[in-house]
């Protein structure tokens, strides 16, 4: 009887929070500067940032203020879809540093900001 009433008072809520741990797939809160969140947020019907253009002209925004480089001289930029179409990511090859590239991932339908890295290679 005593070794029921243990069972149940120590190995059931075990069960419980380890069967809750393996539901959590995503981790957001310890992600790297470099990993792409787990839900990318759908949220209009139609894109904000639908072509390769915008993504450039936002791109060309966001450095100028926060790299403090001049958009004119770090043209071209290299720009994809990833993740099934659902994310511009935009890389800059920095010209203050020699192996240095700028990548911005951008949420092509809420125009949100996912990453913004520096990549020295």
């Amino acid at each position: 009887m005593f070794r029921e009433i243990l069972i149940v008072l120590f190995f059931v809520p075990l069960l419980l929070t380890a069967q809750q741990k393996t539901n959590q797939k995503c981790k957001d809160v310890k992600r790297g500067a470099e990993q792409l969140p787990c839900k990318i947020t759908n949220r209009y019907s139609i894109d904000i940032i639908p072509d390769k253009e915008t993504a450039v002209k936002y791109a060309d925004m966001l450095i100028s203020n926060r790299e403090l480089l001049s958009a004119d001289k770090a043209k071209p930029y290299l720009v994809n879809l990833i993740n099934d179409n659902k994310i511009w990511q935009v890389i800059i090859k920095s010209y203050n540093c020699r192996s240095c590239k700028i990548y911005i991932n951008i949420n092509k339908n809420t125009g949100e900001i996912l990453n913004f890295y520096k990549v020295e290679d």
